[in-house]
């Protein structure tokens, strides 16, 4: 008699208790679920982070390559006004110059191109009187990377 009567009161008993931990677990539910959201999130905002760090690292490499490229232009077109001194442009410095304010201008930009740029730079000019083609290469390294860049332009200056 003690046995059904235990039986009948756990028969009872069950349906409430499994409702209560049927509530239970769906409030727990809810929790585990914003967890869940806020940890997706949280990835996320990290990786927005990574890459907007990226963008400006890059933004960076495009204006480096921009200045250096201006740099350029600039020496090849005082080249192309003053083309009878065109071998006074050459740098490092070679050959006979007679006019020595074409060679200053020539050493100015050399210094203000390794002010404008990153790391080590190296500016060279080089001037073929053969097919009259001056080559001027600015190299320079990385900012955030510490990567050898080089920009390489050519015109003719005869």
């Amino acid at each position: 008699m003690r046995q059904q009567a235990l039986r009948l009161l756990m028969k009872r008993a069950a349906p409430a208790a499994r409702r209560h931990g049927f509530v239970m677990a769906r409030r727990g539910s809810g929790l585990l679920d914003g967890l869940i959201a806020l940890a997706i999130l949280a990835f996320g905002m990290l990786a927005m982070t990574r890459f907007q760090g990226r963008m400006v690292a890059q933004t960076t490499e495009a204006q480096t390559r921009q200045v250096a490229t201006q740099f350029s232009s600039e020496l090849l077109a005082t080249v192309l006004v003053d083309t009878p001194n065109a071998a006074c442009y050459t740098l490092p410095q070679t050959g006979a110059c007679t006019n020595t304010a074409a060679s200053t201008r020539a050493s100015d930009w050399a210094t203000r191109v390794a002010a404008a740029l990153p790391g080590t730079v190296t500016s060279t000019a080089t001037l073929d009187a053969g097919n009259g083609r001056m080559t001027v290469v600015v190299s320079w390294t990385g900012k955030d990377s510490g990567d050898a860049r080089r920009l390489e332009t050519v015109t003719d200056v005869r």
